[in-house]
């Protein structure tokens, strides 16, 4: 009440009414200077997000002599296709580039396929050992992978199956934090859904794939994006299981030709190859992706 009753003293006096136009002027400007600022380092923060993946675009779509030009021309003039051609003409690109798909994509599947079983096998089952074991499966997952390559090529090897997709797919088959994942996902799930389906006659493998999967759909679409990003851009286990050229997955394959050549235009055609897939999937599935990770984030 005070307030507003100074507030309208202020308004009525003569005096005190260019003050109060002053200081609503002075915060309109301190907001305004304030939104630009958070713009302004918004856009600095795009720009160089973005700028690298323009550039690399750009000198795909250039001739590699126009490339040692400085500054780096986002709009090439003129636009060709040389690069493309040549590196799907001269290289192995399209074996490559279904090789990564076809592990990727095999992998990605029986990762989610096995982490929804198993997860549902450590938030719903009563077995001995069960605390014990999904202890020893997080002791698993904080070891980092690259000490896990030289045990796993040795037996790959004593079962002759270097070179071969058995060896790019079996390892990731299963998914130690996609277990963690969704084990966490049916823990957040009320137990009174299995109840009631149990009550109407159903048995496990009904709660499991008619009641509790249909409700893991975002997350079960973050871990897939994840399981396939990470397959794609792989390059260190498959360059160790495989020799043969024909096997070699696209990351592989590309940093063949990257260390053989010195034609920025062909590296970055590749490059581009490489990202595409991975960028359009992000796009189909980016609204599950978020919604999958806001979950896991809450429930977690």
């Amino acid at each position: 009440m005070e307030t507003a009753r100074a507030r309208g003293r202020l308004r009525s006096s003569g005096k005190a009414r260019p003050e109060w136009r002053t200081a609503r002027l002075s915060l309109r400007v301190g907001q305004a200077l304030e939104r630009a600022a958070v713009y302004s380092f918004l856009l600095a923060v795009a720009a160089s997000t973005v700028g690298p993946f323009l550039i690399m675009v750009s000198v795909s779509l250039t001739h590699n002599i126009r490339f040692i030009t400085f500054p780096i021309k986002l709009i090439p003039n003129p636009v060709t296709l040389e690069n493309f051609q040549t590196l799907f003409s001269k290289t192995m690109a399209l074996r490559w580039l279904w090789n990564s798909f076809f592990v990727a994509s095999v992998s990605t599947l029986g990762g989610v396929v096995t982490s929804t079983m198993a997860g549902y096998a450590f938030a719903r089952g009563q077995f001995w050992g069960r605390s014990l074991i999904f202890t020893l499966f997080l002791g698993i997952l904080m070891m980092p992978s690259t000490a896990l390559i030289v045990p796993q090529f040795v037996v790959l090897s004593r079962l002759h199956l270097v070179n071969t997709y058995a060896a790019l797919i079996g390892p990731w088959f299963a998914s130690i934090f996609g277990t963690f994942l969704m084990r966490q996902q049916y823990l957040g799930i009320p137990r009174d859904y299995d109840d009631a389906a149990i009550v109407d006659g159903a048995n496990l493998w009904q709660v499991y794939y008619k009641v509790l999967l249909p409700q893991l759909k975002p997350a079960m679409a973050t871990l897939a994006v994840l399981r396939f990003m990470g397959n794609w851009n792989d390059f260190l286990y498959p360059l160790v299981v495989t020799s043969k050229a024909n096997m070699r997955t696209l990351t592989v394959g590309l940093g063949t030709v990257a260390r053989s050549g010195g034609d920025a235009g062909l590296d970055m055609a590749g490059a581009v190859v490489g990202f595409l897939p991975t960028f359009f999937l992000f796009l189909l599935a980016q609204r599950y992706l978020i919604q999958g990770i806001t979950l896991t984030g809450l429930k977690g």
